[in-house]
């Protein structure tokens, strides 16, 4: 029987519920979990398949990243940073084959924030800048470093992505926070990093690789690595509400299990997670076929973002809701729900979540003039 990629998600994800304590103290993803990910080819599912990656098909994207995040947010979280491996597609097959020959398997991360400065050198361009919140930086082999190539012109922003060691990378360490610590989410600075001008790419341009993954926008690209992350947090949640209220009792000694309005909160939450799923899973569908087609439309760009944005909405709802429910026991250390709550509000404070990123999305679906790469 073929072992498939979804399979591999669910071995690994067995141990980590256990593992979370760990995960959280370390503020990082531990050294056997890192390679357990990459000999199963869990940071390559977005790599180009003539590179050795999965190029999976995005259905199979998110339910691997969903089962992750479902285990532990924080491995989820690296999981999906952790998918810039296939940009290797925006850039020349020989450069990328060499990137990959040198480091079989990468582990490639992005900061996408153009903070960095280039200057033009001798074959390509120095680059300097310092990028906050480079989830995964402790465990990648390379990162992607976001920087301005000049000033906007009317058209797509000049953002450009370089590939930089993490050799010669400095990490501050930054990552102090209240949610998923275990993403090792620290600022990264770079100081004059020569970069050849091979290993530049343009993310909102045509991709060198030929294949449909590659055909997608840009946010709706990076949108295909991030959707797993709400609708694994968000079931999470609802299992850890279902354990709770099967073993706690009220000040009245009544099973909270027994109780009408905890069956009414569990039966609210729980459609409201499925429900939140088939729509991320509906958009993509249609994303996946304008692609496969040639050519992605506005509305479904919209319609996908949007649902991926509720589905993170609804981690949020069913994590209120969980937490006020299942009262003060949860406060503690050894409580999950007190960490899922803590974990999906840090996740809501990435930008494709924010409210301008959500207003696109409206602007979009009303005719409304939008700045397209970020829809």
């Amino acid at each position: 029987m073929t072992t498939t990629l979804l399979d591999k998600a669910r071995q690994i994800a067995k141990p980590l519920q256990e593992r979370a304590a760990e995960i959280e103290k370390l503020r990082t993803l531990p050294p056997d979990l890192v390679e357990d990910l990459r000999a199963a080819g869990l940071f390559g599912l977005m790599t180009p398949r003539h590179l050795g990656g999965a190029e999976a098909e995005p259905r199979r994207i998110v339910e691997v990243i969903e089962e992750l995040s479902r285990a532990d947010a924080s491995t989820g979280w690296v999981a999906m940073v952790g998918q810039g491996a296939g940009f290797l597609a925006w850039m020349p097959s020989s450069t990328a084959a060499r990137v990959v020959d040198a480091r079989p398997d990468p582990i490639i991360v992005s900061s996408l924030a153009p903070t960095g400065a280039a200057v033009p050198c001798e074959g390509g361009l120095s680059l300097t800048g310092r990028w906050p919140y480079a989830s995964g930086c402790r465990i990648a082999d390379m990162m992607f470093g976001g920087f301005l190539a000049g000033p906007p012109n009317g058209g797509p922003p000049p953002l450009r992505l370089a590939l930089l060691p993490l050799s010669g990378i400095h990490v501050h360490d930054t990552w102090h926070v209240s949610g998923l610590r275990g993403s090792g989410s620290h600022d990264v600075e770079a100081a004059g990093i020569e970069v050849p001008g091979d290993h530049v790419i343009d993310p909102f341009g045509p991709a060198v690789a030929e294949g449909a993954l590659y055909r997608l926008p840009y946010m709706s690209y990076l949108l295909v690595a991030i959707a797993g992350f709400p609708l694994g947090v968000a079931r999470r949640i609802v299992d850890e509400y279902m354990e709770v209220a099967l073993a706690k009792r009220t000040a009245e000694r009544r099973l909270m299990a027994e109780t009408p309005l905890v069956q009414g909160d569990i039966a609210r939450c729980d459609a409201a997670v499925r429900a939140a799923r088939a729509g991320v899973f509906a958009a993509l569908d249609d994303l996946w076929a304008e692609a496969n087609a040639g050519a992605v439309t506005v509305r479904s760009r919209a319609r996908f973002t949007g649902s991926v944005q509720h589905a993170l909405n609804t981690a949020l709802t069913v994590a209120d809701t969980a937490f006020r429910a299942c009262g003060a026991s949860q406060l503690y250390d050894k409580a999950p729900l007190q960490r899922l709550f803590r974990d999906v509000q840090a996740a809501a404070q990435h930008i494709a979540f924010g409210q301008d990123s959500q207003r696109r999305v409206g602007a979009a679906l009303l005719g409304r003039d939008v700045v397209l790469p970020f829809l």
